[in-house]
């Protein structure tokens, strides 16, 4: 591995504040003090997260983000690193200056997250498509664990819906019965098994 240097990701870093630039100023307005927190946390984790490997901004300057095993990092492993990049910019930024002096060019934040950056051209990607996925695997994610309660909330009110859905299937046999005898024609037929269908 060829480890990434300082000033590589400082201008890598300087080139995701451009294009953060206007996304940033639109989300200000629309939800003042919280907008570039929300863009924050949907731009550099997920991107690192993603198959992408790293920022558009890493991409460009032709770098990748892997976890110190060569692994693509986890969506957990790029929050850790993100959350702790906030820790490496407090105190004069030493957390981003001691790239300068690890054996692996490693800044705090990768120290903790147990990262690397290193030199290495990124995957051809749409970084637009890139990243939507990247937010659907997330979205499910969270959306999962909402499921999974909901589920259990749900339990109950499935068994009615099933012994309902017993009902009509029931009713819808006796309807074709009588469609099959003549009894009925082929309209009627149709209208009471819709009128049947739409109770479940």
């Amino acid at each position: 591995m060829v480890y990434s240097g300082f000033w590589r990701r400082f201008v890598a870093s300087f080139l995701d504040g451009l294009i953060m630039l206007i996304p940033a100023w639109i989300l200000g307005m629309l939800l003042p003090y919280v907008g570039g927190i929300i863009l924050g946390l949907v731009y550099k984790p997920v991107f690192e997260a993603s198959a992408l490997k790293g920022t558009p901004g890493k991409a460009m300057m032709g770098m990748v983000v892997l976890s110190e095993s060569g692994d693509r990092l986890t969506l957990k492993q790029a929050y850790i690193r993100y959350f702790c990049s906030i820790l490496s910019g407090l105190v004069l930024c030493i957390g981003y200056l001691m790239n300068l002096f690890t054996a692996k060019r490693q800044t705090l934040h990768d120290m903790i997250a147990e990262s690397v950056v290193i030199n290495q051209e990124p995957p051809d990607l749409n970084y637009f498509q890139v990243w939507k996925s990247e937010m659907k695997v997330l979205f499910n994610r969270l959306s999962g664990d909402a499921t999974t309660v909901s589920n259990a909330a749900g339990s109950v009110s499935s068994s009615s819906i099933s012994a309902q859905s017993a009902d009509v299937s029931k009713a819808i046999e006796d309807l074709h019965r009588l469609y099959q005898s003549g009894a009925l024609s082929q309209a009627e037929y149709d209208a009471k098994k819709q009128e049947l269908l739409s109770k479940i």
